[in-house]
């Protein structure tokens, strides 16, 4: 099949399954003789195998990882969890920090409210005193 059969086989933009070429997910495809690239069946299912490991949040390098484990003889499967753990650890930290994030919003935001008036029109000077807005600059700086 050519590439644009592929692309619409798999979901994915021609110009991704080049990029994928470059780098080595997959293979270089034979040629024909006007010099189109002619893929597989097989080429669907890598394609698709890199659409749901990327689903996962796996890296472009970390798919490559894998297939080239899998290349080599080797079930990528143990390599797999650890890389699926690791991400998932990661998650969980930035979890934590959007959480502490907006708990700091939420009481900067009640303690706007509390200062200012509830209008839609402009605050007065004397409230907003700053270079830009007073009650950003006001707020001591992290360490």
């Amino acid at each position: 099949m050519l590439i644009r059969e592929l692309s619409r086989a798999a979901g994915v933009p021609a110009s991704t399954i080049r990029y994928y070429e470059r780098l080595g997910l997959l293979q270089a495809p034979q040629r024909s003789q006007a010099q189109y690239r002619l893929y597989e069946t097989a080429d669907v299912e890598r394609l698709r195998f890199i659409q749901k490991a990327k689903r996962l949040g796996l890296s472009l390098t970390e798919i490559g990882q894998l297939i080239a484990l899998r290349a080599g003889g080797t079930p990528p499967c143990q390599q797999l969890k650890t890389m699926v753990a690791s991400h998932l650890q990661q998650l969980d930290r930035q979890i934590a920090e959007l959480q502490a994030l907006r708990q700091d919003l939420a009481t900067y935001h009640a303690d706007l409210a509390a200062q200012l008036p509830d209008t839609s029109g402009t605050t007065p000077d004397s409230l907003c005193n700053g270079t830009i807005c007073g009650f950003i600059e006001q707020e001591p700086d992290d360490p």
